[in-house]
Order: C-alpha cells, then structure tokens, then sequence
C-alpha cells in the first residue's frame, strides 16, 4: 500500500530548508555561548566574579545594539528586491554609513567608562570597557557583511558568519580568563582577546564579500540613496533596539544592587536563548522571504501565516518543557550552586517573555518585508517603556518582580502587534498562525502533568508525551488543507 501522500509547495520547502539552515547556526551559537558560561562557571568558582564577567558582557551586548543605524536591515531589503543596485551603490553606503555610527558608539563608551565604573562600584569595569571601544568598529563591518548574504538569500553562507562571529567571541571570552593577565585585570584580559576575535571575523567577511559580491568598495555616496535607507532602516533600528535592549538593561538594573542575581539571570537568558533562536532564524528568513512577494498582498498574507504558524510549532512546546522543570534544567547545564532560590522562577518568567516576544519580533519581520517598519518601532516601545520605567524601581528590592515587568511588557507587545495586523489592513489566519499548533503541546502538558503523579512511572509518561507531540502535529499537518496558489507548484514527497 502507497503511503499517504504529503504535498508542500515551493515556498513551503524554501521556508523550512532555510529556517533549518539558519536554526542550526544559531543553535551551535547558543550551545558555544552556553558551554563557555559553563567553563567560566567552573573555572571561576565564584557566583560573584562569575556575575562581573557576565555584567561585562551584558553592557557589551546593550551598546552593540545601537550599531548599525538601521543600514544593516534596508541592506538586506534593497538585495532581496533590486541586488544590482545593492552591489553597485547600496553596499558602499550601509558600510560607510554604519562604520562612521560606530566610531561614534566608541567615543561614547569611552566618555562612560569611568561612569560606569563608579555607578556598579568596580573600577576593573573602567579599563575594561576602554579596551572594547575598537571592537564595536569591527563587529559594525561584520553585521553589513552578513546583512548583504541575508539580503541574497545565501542563508548558508550568513549561519556559517554568524557561528564563526560567536565562536571567537566566546573563545576570547574563556581566554580571558584562562591566560595570564600581566598588569590587566580579568575584565581587561577579556576585553582584549573579544577584540581580537572581532577583528578576525571582520577580515574574514570581507574577503568573502569581495568573492561573492565583488562590490564597488570606493566611489560617491548619493545623498538620495542615504536618505531612502536611512527612512527604511531608522524605525527597524529604533525598534530592534527598544526590542533587545530589555534583557540587557534588565541585567544592568539587577546588577546595580547584586552581582550574585546577574549570574543566575544570566543563566536563565541562557537556557531560554534556546527557544529564542527559533523566532531568531524565522526573523531573518521572514524578511527577504515576504519581501520577495511584497507586491502581491495574499501571498504576502500566506507566507506571513507559514513563518509563524512554524515558528509556534516548535516554539510552545520547548517553552512548556522548560516551564516544568526549570530546576532540573539549570541544575544539570550549569550545576546545584545556581539551581536554587529565585533561579526557577527566573526561567519560567524568562521563557515566557520569549514566548511573548516572537508575537511582535515575527510581525516585525513581516511588516519589514512589505515595507511598513514604522509599527515595528510603535511594538517595542509598547514593550521596553515598562521595563525603562518600573524595573529600576523595584529592581534592587525585588529581583523576582522586575522579572515579572520583563514578561508583562511583552504579553503587551504581542496584544499591540495584533492591532498593528489591523491597522496595516493585513490581518493573518490567526487560527492556522496561533490556535493549530497549540493543539499538540496542550495534550503534551496534560500527559507529562500526569507523569507527575505516577512517581517511578514518570519517565514513561514523558516519553508518552513527546510521542503523543509528535503525532498529533504530523497529523495536523497531513489533514491541513493548503490554500492553493496557481503561481506555486506543489512538490510531492512520497
């Protein structure tokens, strides 16, 4: 007898075979992030140092946002829809314009250093972050340079940059550690060899970018074609930064009356950067992916559909496994000295902001593809002004509940997204989007809920579990019934 046969269509195999491409990078970026926490962990041996690298690391991640100046994104908009002009002019543009931001980001953290330094009472911070101004040129070429695959579609080449990227990130990062430091501190020694991995990563891509694109490096800078990037790229820059800014500042708030939470903050954001990636690889397929058929609304519509209702297939039941057993999670990766006090409740909080989140960071990515990025702006603000102004309230006294505003801003976010569907006269299938593929994760939840109560039995129940998550989502999508697109031709896989 013939097995059942199951149809997906070109864009269908498009999405997912480079979602996975993608997913797979930001995966090992994870894994390497999370292996060198582990290392720094242990070999620290101490949750208080272990909190000032990670508060190190954390002020580095909140400036590195504001690179770029919104170039990066109308790169990758300009090479999905027009990549002779990109090659020719638009290249040259994003590089110049995002390399002279950067040099301005630097000025900055270096007037600030002392400032910080005396505001978390750790004058090792100072040097540290003087150190590091350099590195943000460098990490400012590498983000054009990946900006122009993403834009072309060569999602490979852009996983391989961004494993490289994180790779030497967090090889400099343990080095710092582990070598001798001579007359630096640890946050200097740090510093210093993050540096020297973003310089490597920033001559690799360029080499690779003159393989490939072969872009015209020098020449005039047409004011005409500034102004149009900068009007594209501006609101998705204000917007990403009012998006990620949040753990960040988050971490820093916290920081300010115990480096012993930042750790176990940190480790949390490392667990749920797990599920994170999966909204992360939808993100940067989504945008080239719609922008493709920006010009034909329904489709537009269907592929916006597509990107979400995968994404939420994987997303809510990883989400529901780390919400059960937060404990067991943080205790096994990162060992019992971090699994204890308010650390579960941190991770549940944390995976459910992330759950939240990709509601409004999905739907920015395709409203950027049909060119509307000023919502994307309007829905992150709606996320970040709760966190800018009640966490530095409560952050000292209350650790947990600054946690709980973190996840409040973005169960906010999401509801602002779905009014931003209607007012841009493009509102989705929200069923097929958001309803379908909770079915499977809510019967997971009922089974393993029950393994709960059967002790020695447990383990089963979660195999039973799982199993029943895979079946009831493989028929769920066999006995979905398509929309057909005459444009599109259905690929049939025995």
């Amino acid at each position: 007898m013939r097995a059942q046969r199951f149809k997906l269509t070109e864009t269908q195999r498009f999405l997912l075979r480079n979602v996975s491409i993608i997913g797979l990078g930001l995966f090992i970026n994870q894994m390497l992030q999370t292996v060198g926490s582990i290392v720094l962990a242990r070999e620290l041996g101490d949750p208080d140092r272990f909190g000032e690298v990670n508060l190190l690391l954390q002020i580095f991640g909140m400036l590195a946002l504001f690179l770029n100046f919104g170039f990066n994104s109308s790169l990758i908009y300009v090479f999905s829809r027009k990549p002779l002009e990109a090659v020719q002019t638009n290249f040259r543009v994003a590089l110049t314009g995002s390399t002279i931001f950067s040099l301005l980001i630097g000025l900055l953290l270096t007037a600030l250093a002392p400032l910080l330094a005396n505001y978390y009472h750790l004058p090792e911070l100072r040097g540290a972050l003087l150190l590091s101004s350099i590195m943000f040129i460098f990490n400012s070429i590498l983000n054009i340079g990946v900006a122009s695959f993403s834009g072309n579609r060569d999602f490979g080449t852009q996983a391989f940059f961004m494993v490289i990227t994180t790779a030497l990130s967090t090889i400099g990062t343990v080095l710092g550690v582990l070598l001798p430091r001579g007359n630096m501190n640890l946050l200097e020694n740090i510093s210093l060899w993050m540096g020297v991995g973003a310089l490597l990563t920033a001559f690799i891509i360029c080499i690779k970018v003159e393989r490939v694109h072969k872009p015209q490096w020098f020449g005039p800078l047409p004011i005409k074609e500034v102004k149009s990037m900068l009007a594209y790229g501006l609101p998705t820059w204000a917007g990403n930064i009012a998006k990620a800014f949040q753990q960040p500042f988050l971490v820093m708030m916290v920081g300010s009356s115990s480096v012993l939470a930042v750790g176990y903050l940190a480790n949390g954001f490392r667990i749920t950067g797990f599920i994170g990636i999966i909204t992360w690889a939808f993100m940067i397929v989504t945008l080239p992916f719609v922008a493709e058929q920006a010009q034909d609304v329904e489709e537009s519509k269907r592929r916006g559909t597509s990107c979400i209702r995968y994404n939420n297939i994987l997303l809510y039941p990883l989400t529901a496994i780390i919400c059960l057993y937060p404990s067991q999670i943080n205790g096994f990766l990162f060992g019992s000295d971090y699994s204890t006090g308010d650390s579960a409740t941190y991770i549940r909080l944390m995976a459910l902001g992330v759950l939240f989140s990709s509601v409004g960071r999905l739907g920015g990515s395709i409203m950027a593809g049909i060119g509307r990025t000023k919502s994307t702006f309007w829905v992150m603000i709606a996320a970040g002004i709760f966190v800018v102004i009640f966490v530095p309230m409560v952050a000292a006294s209350s650790p947990v509940l600054a946690v709980w505003i973190y996840t409040g801003g973005w169960a906010v976010s999401a509801l602002t997204m779905i009014g931003f569907y209607y007012y841009e006269k493009f509102a989705l299938n929200w069923w097929k989007a958001y309803g379908e593929p909770l079915l499977p994760t809510l019967v997971m939840l009922v089974i393993m809920e029950a393994g709960q109560l059967a002790k020695s039995w447990f383990p089963l129940f979660v195999c039973a579990g799982l199993l029943a998550l895979l079946i009831l989502t493989i028929w769920i999508e066999r006995n979905r019934k398509p929309r057909s697109n005459a444009a599109q031709r259905a690929v049939v896989v025995e």
